[in-house]
């Protein structure tokens, strides 16, 4: 391969790796993750009122955020009482709610909070017990940002 289509090749490889696409960033703690659109996020902790389990099941794409199924285990403070069925102990309720391109979600030591995208976890018991900001949106990134994941 000749010095001038070698020259070709990288800069047209540089140029696609910083075409800008849409990616789900989940931020805390000064730590920044990215995703494909098409992600599944589930979000579960203990309700710091009813003391109980919920979790919550959200899905994004290039529009924004769905939740898409929620399941508790208690009524009250702020939990749904259109239950649609029960499920291992669970009450759930299936929606297609919007979220938007942004949302956060402030857990407190209590929550014992736990995300995971995929089925991987991100955080993991509110991330050792401290109060957590969670800062969930969709942004334009590079696309060598969605695919390494991380800032």
């Amino acid at each position: 391969m000749s010095r001038k289509a070698l020259s070709f090749l990288i800069i047209t490889v540089a140029l696609v790796l910083l075409l800008p696409v849409n990616a789900v960033e989940i931020s805390f703690n000064g730590r920044s993750y990215t995703y494909s659109p098409g992600s599944t996020i589930e979000i579960e902790y203990v309700h710091s009122v009813e003391r109980s389990e919920v979790v919550e099941i959200i899905t994004a794409n290039g529009t924004g955020f769905y939740v898409v199924e929620m399941r508790w285990k208690d009524f009250g403070a702020g939990l749904p009482e259109d239950v649609q069925n029960l499920t291992d102990g669970f009450y759930v309720k299936r929606t297609r709610d919007y979220l938007g391109r942004s949302f956060t979600y402030w857990f407190i030591p209590i929550n014992h909070a736990n995300v995971t995208v995929n089925g991987s976890p991100v955080l993991v018991d509110s991330d050792g017990g401290k109060k957590v900001v969670v800062n969930f949106q969709i942004k334009r990134v590079p696309l060598v940002m969605r695919l390494i994941g991380r800032w």
